[in-house]
């Protein structure tokens, strides 16, 4: 075997057809993205609820300190958590951390809706932002680690789209948010101010199930190939691995097994660390690019997202919350807004991104996606005085949700994409991680601005734009990964020729492949 070629193994999960065990992959690892949108985005719609709960009456609203730290503390723990969480899955195995982010997550979740305390008011508040900073720690754990299993196990002609089906399932959490939060209201819509309490609660804690059933098969995963290989340097183990996953029995070539542990695992000069020149030179100016395209990233989607509510109560969609009337009433319509954006605008753009993240390429999504942002984004800053007319204020809601779809068909799916793909296995879960953490500290600064400046939400429009032109210079930084193994883009070994007719015997009856290795 040549010195540096890439582990027939490896070759034989990058050539593999699309399996039941790719959706079972995208299953498990979809719906911890579940559970991380909604408990993320379920927050925005019911801080008035608590409001108005602990808050008194008069205006339905916490200070505005308060609402800024409910709405912020999650995203403050995602930052230690991607950073932690990513640098274990390379240290220790991607599998082995994996259940640890998912015990956390459900626990915090579940915990969240039994903030109580012998005070009530801000001692509430207070339990609840401690428990929802840790749920940020695992959300921010998952992220890395879902998308490094994925990309480590899917085949090089639809990498893009199975990374970008784990990550559509936050479309479908932002969503459920939406829905759980009209039915909670609406079922509570004649109830006490006492019963009131239970709507956020509920809501809250409804998002933990669906991962909570997961746990079981998230640990019946075996680790990736490419970590076993590559990293822990166990071909054979690998070998067995992929073996089951795949269905095919690999019978290896001893000749060829021996030189794969001496030459291929052993340890060679271009082992370098994260704080290497080497990898200053291979890798800085990629680690640039993702860390920037993401900041300024969720510098806008957060932003939006979270002031949803509050935005469109600006404009005159929504009435304001210190108008007479019930405030579960108001909860209803925010919701449906809300449920009417994922569906027009949120869920449609993942869609997209993954029927044609393979077949247009990440870098191109990425500069659509940046670019018709800021034109949306635009005309929403532009003629924002025209917007609160009552007869412009439904085409104001369909421009929002046209700067969620691209949006999704474009950066905020490919900045979860190419961070897993273009770094080398050692490294890769670890600098997902710090891609994220640099991402999510740009959504609390997003957050905290809009909280801070709600009276000036044209100028941050304005700043949102200018976010999106940074977004399309730095994404030029970064190169294209379509159709290429992991290993051939992180120049860890070179691609082999495809296995040819002759080394692969196809028992179809028995559905047993034998790969010569």
């Amino acid at each position: 075997m040549a010195g540096n070629q890439q582990p027939r193994v490896l070759q034989a999960l990058d050539m593999a057809r699309t399996q039941w065990y790719h959706f079972t992959a995208i299953a498990i690892a979809g719906m911890g993205f579940f559970t991380d949108a909604y408990d993320l985005f379920s927050i925005s719609l019911v801080v008035d609820v608590i409001g108005h709960r602990y808050y008194g009456y008069r205006d339905g609203r916490p200070p505005r300190g308060v609402s800024a730290a409910i709405s912020v503390v999650a995203l403050c723990g995602t930052v230690p958590g991607q950073l932690v969480f990513g640098w274990l899955g390379d240290k220790m195995g991607r599998k082995r951390i994996y259940g640890y982010t998912l015990i956390l997550m459900v626990a915090c979740s579940l915990a969240s809706g039994f903030s109580f305390s012998k005070r009530t008011g801000k001692s509430v508040v207070t339990v609840l932002c401690f428990f929802r900073f840790w749920l940020g720690v695992s959300i921010g754990g998952d992220y890395p680690l879902s998308a490094t299993i994925m990309s480590e196990y899917a085949n090089k002609r639809t990498r893009g789209a199975f990374i970008a089906a784990v990550f559509a399932m936050q479309g479908f959490g932002n969503l459920a948010a939406g829905i759980v939060g009209m039915i909670a209201s609406k079922a509570f819509e004649k109830a006490s101010p006492d019963d009131i309490d239970y709507i956020w609660r509920i809501v809250l804690m409804i998002g933990a199930i669906p991962a909570l059933l997961t746990y079981y098969w998230r640990m019946q995963m075996p680790e990736t190939a490419r970590y076993t290989v590559l990293v822990a340097k166990n071909a054979k183990q690998a070998t067995s691995d992929m073996s089951r996953v795949l269905g095919m029995h690999i019978v290896p070539n001893e000749e060829e097994e021996a030189a794969l542990d001496d030459e291929l695992v052993g340890e060679g000069d271009d082992q370098y660390g994260l704080f290497s020149t080497e990898f200053r030179r291979r890798h800085g100016i990629h680690l640039i690019g993702t860390t920037v395209c993401w900041f300024v990233l969720d510098v806008t989607f957060y932003s939006l997202n979270l002031f949803m509510q509050d935005i469109f109560t600006v404009v005159g969609v929504l009435p304001s919350p210190d108008e007479p009337g019930n405030q579960v009433t108001r909860m209803i319509r925010a919701t449906g807004l809300h449920t009417a954006v994922a569906l027009g605008g949120t869920l449609p753009g993942y869609f997209f991104a993954v029927a044609f993240i393979d077949r247009i390429g990440r870098i191109k999504i990425q500069l659509l996606g940046f670019t018709m942002m800021t034109v949306f984004t635009l005309c929403l800053a532009i003629p924002y005085d025209q917007w609160q007319k009552p007869k412009n204020r439904v085409g104001f809601v369909i421009m929002y949700g046209f700067t969620f779809f691209f949006a999704n068909f474009g950066p905020n799916t490919t900045t979860f994409i190419l961070p897993a793909e273009i770094f080398p296995a050692r490294l890769r879960s670890t600098c997902h991680g710090i891609s994220g953490a640099v991402g999510k500290v740009g959504a609390i600064l997003g957050v905290l601005a809009f909280s801070l400046m709600d009276a000036h939400f044209k100028a941050l429009l304005f700043v949102l734009v200018g976010c999106n032109l940074v977004g399309i210079v730095f994404t030029l930084l970064l190169p294209e990964t379509k159709g290429k193994s992991l290993e051939e883009i992180t120049g860890e070994t070179e691609e082999r020729q495809p296995i040819d007719d002759k080394a692969a015997v196809v028992n179809a009856a028995q559905g047993v492949h034998a790969v010569s290795i």
